[in-house]
């Protein structure tokens, strides 16, 4: 007569890996990923689901196929190993794109009358473009007008040209409290008083002073004769 006529337990097997996943990061290293599905077998009839992940998370080299062996239906060993791998990806920087600094002082104006022009930088260094990161946009340098007021042309070549002189001008009969001092054609800066007034003019070079519209020495100033 037929007996133990119920199944044999199937116990369940590891299908193939599946295809990696796509890289979890775009650069600076990220994560992949791959499955397999107890499907082969699948277990049945109380047999026991397959052991491990079904998901590899390390590196590996390439997994045999998964020997198992059958007697009979009765199921054989399960899958060995894990069922996932992770491996590192895009390990390559991220690029850094350039940015601007602050733009640093105005440089002197080019000159001291007529129009001149000032500049001042900044620098592509917050952040320096790094691997392959693009440089800053636009110009890193600033121009500007400035002493756009006319210069003034001294034709006496025994004068030169003052920005800031006192409105008096020492003559053969008067002088003034504070003389301009020249030296070496350049003008030796002196403060005036809160209540002081400067100056655009040509006056007259140290040693010299104003005598019927021209600049002579004080030693030739006509000496009118005396009773």
């Amino acid at each position: 007569r037929d007996c133990n006529t119920h199944h044999c337990p199937v116990h369940g097997g590891w299908s193939e890996f599946g295809d990696w996943s796509e890289c979890s990061a775009e650069c600076d290293g990220g994560t992949q990923t791959r499955t397999k599905q107890c499907n082969n077998p699948a277990p049945m009839h109380g047999g026991d689901d397959c052991e491990g992940e079904g998901e590899e998370t390390r590196e590996f080299g390439d997994w045999s196929e998964c020997s198992a062996e059958c007697d009979g239906g009765t199921g054989g060993d399960d899958c060995e190993g894990e069922g996932e791998e992770t491996r590192d990806c895009n390990t390559h920087h991220c690029p850094v794109h350039g940015g601007w600094s602050e733009f640093g002082d105005w440089s002197e104006c080019s000159a001291e009358c007529d129009g001149g022009t000032q500049t001042r930088t900044k620098e592509c260094n917050n952040p320096a473009p790094m691997h392959g990161g693009d440089d800053c946009e636009g110009e890193g340098e600033e121009t500007r007008d400035c002493n756009t007021h006319d210069c003034l042309e001294c034709e006496d070549e025994n004068s030169v040209y003052n920005e800031c002189a006192k409105q008096c001008t020492e003559t053969c009969t008067e002088s003034c409290d504070m003389p301009m001092v020249v030296h070496d054609d350049k003008i030796v800066n002196f403060n005036f008083g809160d209540d002081d007034q400067c100056f655009k003019k040509c006056e007259c070079r140290e040693g010299y002073v104003s005598h019927e519209g021209e600049c002579i020495e004080k030693q030739f100033c006509p000496v009118h004769g005396g009773w």
